[in-house]
């Protein structure tokens, strides 16, 4: 079943030239009818198997190929289409090699004030500087690559196409810094910590959050360091003290933690592995209603 057969036509004039076409209406969309939602016993859920496209799927479920469009329309997230379908493990693998290529880099920015407490300078900041496209060098490591992007919540640049290594340890060795320097705008920061892409953070959150929601807009990430006490605040407002040790480092100031890209990524593509299919003895009946329903 073609599914843009089950929608209607309509008359329009592509170029507007007076030539009328009968062309199918793709404008029309139709949510899923609450009772099939609200009703647990008209569906259940299933988990794809690595590599298995909608159309085996619905094979494997319902012995046709023909309604591999429903698992589209039933779960709110599938609503992207094929690019919210979960990716197998072979091109998961390509598409992090491909889209986190390259390196992410953090600086530490340090605002600097008057006598007065007057802020006079954002020493070290990533905003404003570089060029999309500009090629950036390492002043002491010789490193050359492309500036691609910059996310000031993370205060973290980022550098495609690279050759040789830039410098930046974080706090496990604080003289292995360097200075990027842009080849055509000038613009210049010192590195603090440089990530491959795809390990680089993603996000932060509170280390005493089990739920490890994210923490944004975020100034400034500073790094503690190994071994030192801090003092934190648990669900119920207690204050109580923790050791850092080095497995946990680089953790941000204030007791945070952060999830990389790579496990971001890896995370959500397992989590759309787990999809609401509609019972074989329904879906007959949902493909009719919706059929009606989308030509009302």
């Amino acid at each position: 079943m073609n599914f843009f057969k089950l929608f209607p036509t309509v008359d329009y004039d592509i170029n507007r030239t007076g030539t009328v076409q009968r062309m199918v209406d793709i404008f029309r969309s139709v949510r899923p009818l609450q009772s099939y939602v609200d009703n647990p016993s008209l569906y259940t859920f299933y988990e794809i198997k690595n590599g298995e496209r909608p159309d085996v799927v619905s094979q494997r479920l319902y012995g046709t190929s023909q309604f591999y469009w429903t698992f589209f329309i039933i779960n709110d997230f599938l609503h992207d289409g094929m690019r919210a379908w979960p990716m197998s493990q072979e091109t998961l693998f390509d598409y992090l090699k491909q889209e986190y290529n390259g390196f992410a880099i953090t600086t530490q920015p340090e605002i600097v004030t008057n006598t007065d407490g007057q802020i006079i300078e954002f020493k070290n900041s990533i905003v404003g500087k570089f060029t999309l496209d500009e090629k950036i060098r390492g002043g002491t490591s010789n490193a050359l690559g492309t500036f691609v992007k910059r996310d000031l919540d993370l205060n973290q640049i980022v550098i495609q196409d690279v050759t040789g290594t830039f410098q930046g340890d974080g706090a496990e060795n604080n003289n292995n810094y360097e200075f990027l320097v842009g080849q055509t705008s000038g613009d210049s920061v010192q590195t603090y910590k440089v990530y491959p892409y795809a390990e680089a953070p993603h996000h932060y959150y509170k280390l005493n959050d089990k739920k490890e929601r994210p923490v944004s807009n975020l100034t400034f990430i500073e790094t503690a360091d190994v071994g030192t006490i801090i003092t934190n605040t648990n669900e119920s407002g207690q204050s109580f003290t923790e050791e850092l040790f080095a497995e946990s480092i680089p953790t941000p100031a204030g007791s945070l933690g952060y999830k990389s890209n790579r496990q971001y990524i890896n995370e959500l593509n397992e989590s759309r592995s787990k999809i609401r299919v509609l019972n074989s003895k329904y879906i007959s009946k949902f493909v009719d209603e919706f059929e009606r329903l989308i030509n009302v």
